[in-house]
């Protein structure tokens, strides 16, 4: 009987996988502060996640190391873990990070490094990114490296505008019986932070092999140290919400988005500074 509801477990796993296999993917940016804000973190400053999104936005505050957790639709197989750490140091700003998705049938393993620096109210940086695919018999598994590159402008106090573009150099998965490119997208966005009491993030997104996807959040300080946070996205269409704690050491983050089809998926993230 055990063997019976396993086998059906994945047969089910599958189908759906076959008919929802462009949301089953893993998602491209980390953090559940991002996934609150619908994703929209091209201009988002001193982003924690930054390794995963604008490379160009890394924190250049303080070093900082963070842990991630995403448990998409309810499947414990597709669970996104991450974990990614950054050093601002005079010759710049380091960091790295780790994700793995999926589970024993099919699951993608990221590895990168990026590095990011200044000029006056010009920010740019570069991430390179190793992706492995593994899946079950007889599809193989495969690996490419990646080239990410960001730049961010301060138009006025508290306005950035950036733009990012992901494996520019057109990597691809080399299986067995065919290849398959990586992601490859352009994004545009736009941050406001007014007073540190409100911040509004905006994203234009082609990735292409889809339609255009538009991104936009909202974070406010609802009392000292607590953040609300609410986003949508299109392309596919969700929205997302959550809310952020945090001292000068430490923050904590959780999220919860809503597909219009596939339903939640909650996250959780955890920072430190030092």
């Amino acid at each position: 009987m055990i063997r019976i509801r396993f086998n059906l477990y994945k047969i089910t796993f599958v189908l759906f996988g076959m008919f929802c296999s462009t949301s089953l993917r893993a998602q491209p940016s980390m953090g559940a502060d991002d996934l609150a804000l619908g994703r929209a973190t091209t201009a988002l400053q001193n982003n924690s996640w930054a390794i995963f999104s604008n490379p160009a936005t890394m924190n250049t505050s303080n070093k900082s190391l963070s842990f991630y957790s995403l448990r998409n639709y309810g499947f414990s197989d597709l669970t996104d873990i991450a974990a990614s750490g950054s050093a601002p140091t005079v010759y710049g700003v380091f960091g790295i990070g780790f994700h793995r998705y999926g589970g024993d049938l099919y699951n993608e393993t990221r590895i990168r490094v990026g590095y990011s620096n200044s000029w006056n109210e010009l920010q740019f940086g570069a991430a390179l990114n190793y992706s492995h695919i593994a899946q079950a018999a007889p599809y193989g598994s495969g690996g490419a490296l990646g080239l990410d590159l960001g730049i961010a402008a301060k138009l006025s106090q508290g306005l950035w505008l950036a733009a990012k573009t992901s494996n520019i150099n057109q990597p691809a998965y080399e299986f067995e019986s065919e290849d398959e490119s990586l992601s490859r997208e352009l994004a545009i966005g736009l941050s406001y932070d007014i007073d540190a009491h409100a911040l509004f993030v905006f994203d234009v997104v082609k990735d292409v092999r889809f339609p255009v996807a538009y991104r936009g959040g909202i974070e406010v300080n609802v009392i000292e140290n607590l953040k609300g946070r609410v986003g949508v996205t299109t392309e596919p269409n969700t929205y997302s919400f959550g809310m952020g704690y945090g001292t000068e050491l430490w923050e904590i983050n959780i999220a919860f988005q809503r597909h219009e089809t596939l339903g939640f998926s909650p996250g959780i993230d955890l920072s430190v500074f030092f």
